[in-house]
């Protein structure tokens, strides 16, 4: 595997975040508690990478090879509310596929970022949360002779490039597939009750864990990552609170498992996550996404 520093595309800028979040339509999450009961994620177990498994038939464990982690962690949590739109709605839409990330990495800084990062790797959190909500994200699949049916880091980097444009019928299919709301979190509190509703939260910051769960699956804080990952599960019934979280970095790290946790994901607990990763303010809750294939039903007409 690269040497770790060169997967860490997270670029740390406060004053960035604040600028480009205010023209979001629910920048924070107070904007969208109302509709979510407070502490209805209290005492509860909820497991997002078990719904992404069960409605896709496996779970997806990404392995970038550039630094392009944000749109790994945005792809995930695409992954997971698709997932549970489906899980919830039942017959009336079907999965595709697994969501691609170098539209997410073009369009975070090309369209968002304005190419403002030149030829280096990286992105923000706010500039992909940002893309997938004003524009969208895609299944992967062959878009007229536009292939994303595999991941390439090299057609990632080409596309991040300075200025790099996409031919405008690809953008107008973008389009038909925005993540309805993107909103910023901040306290572990939060982030639980989302995950419980069926929220998805990315998360960057500059805290890097050990590769070693230990017996419990949890990670321990340790050195310094400029990264974006996941969180795709709450335990907070367990003894230690905490979120599970996911990285892109294939099976990267070793130890322990619980609640059959994938390959390459962690366990923090729940003061961690808060003191040493929300406090960024980078960090995202995503919700709805638009644009799924409808089944057809026994007649083959199309179930509204």
């Amino acid at each position: 595997m690269s040497d770790l520093s060169d997967l860490c595309g997270w670029i740390d800028d406060p004053q960035e975040v604040e600028q480009a979040m205010e023209s979001l339509p629910f920048p924070v999450f107070s904007d969208i508690h109302s509709q979510i009961k407070k502490d209805s994620g209290k005492n509860k177990k909820v497991l997002l990478y078990d719904i992404i498994e069960k409605v896709s038939g496996s779970f997806p464990i990404r392995k970038q090879t550039i630094g392009d982690c944000v749109a790994h962690g945005a792809a995930y949590a695409v992954d997971a509310i698709k997932c549970v739109d489906i899980f919830i709605k039942g017959e009336n839409e079907k999965w595709v596929a697994r969501t691609s990330t170098e539209d997410i990495y073009w369009g975070s800084r090309n369209v968002i970022g304005k190419g403002r990062l030149g030829n280096r790797d990286g992105s923000f959190g706010i500039w992909a949360a940002k893309y997938v909500n004003q524009y969208g994200a895609l299944p992967r699949a062959q878009y007229g002779n536009i292939d994303l049916t595999n991941y390439s880091g090299s057609k990632a980097r080409t596309w991040g490039r300075k200025g790099h444009k996409l031919p405008q019928e690809f953008v107008e299919i973008v389009k038909d597939h925005p993540v309805i709301t993107v909103s910023q979190v901040r306290s572990y509190n939060e982030v639980r009750d989302l995950i419980a509703n069926g929220y998805a939260v990315t998360i960057a910051s500059s805290q890097g864990f050990s590769s070693r769960r230990d017996s419990e699956g949890f990670a321990r804080p340790q050195g310094t990552w400029h990264h974006q990952m996941c969180i795709l599960g709450v335990d907070d019934a367990y003894k230690r609170p905490g979120v599970l979280v996911q990285n892109s970095w294939g099976k990267w790290n070793g130890g322990p498992k619980r609640n059959n946790q994938p390959d390459g994901s962690f366990w923090v607990d729940a003061d961690d996550i808060e003191r040493k990763i929300l406090k960024t303010g980078d960090c995202w809750a995503y919700s709805g996404y638009d644009g799924f294939e409808k089944r057809v039903n026994k007649l083959n007409t199309r179930i509204i």
